[in-house]
């Protein structure tokens, strides 16, 4: 009983950790579409794709968890 709360508790942390991914790259999103400076449009693709890289790499994981 002990080892599926634990696992539930990891379950919960994960996908908290993954909202909160996906928020991050929302914002990366409407960051890269607000640029206007050339100077900050790379910055902003990479700020994006690592953003969204995050996040796929905590969905992976959260598959592999469950």
């Amino acid at each position: 009983m002990l080892r599926l709360k634990e696992k539930d508790k990891e379950i919960s942390e994960m996908l908290e950790n993954i909202r909160i991914a996906h928020g991050e790259w929302k914002t990366k999103e409407k960051l890269f579409q607000e640029v206007t400076d050339p100077d900050l449009v790379d910055f902003a693709i990479y700020e994006l794709e690592a953003s969204k890289l995050k996040y796929m790499y905590l969905l992976k994981l959260l598959k592999k968890i469950m």
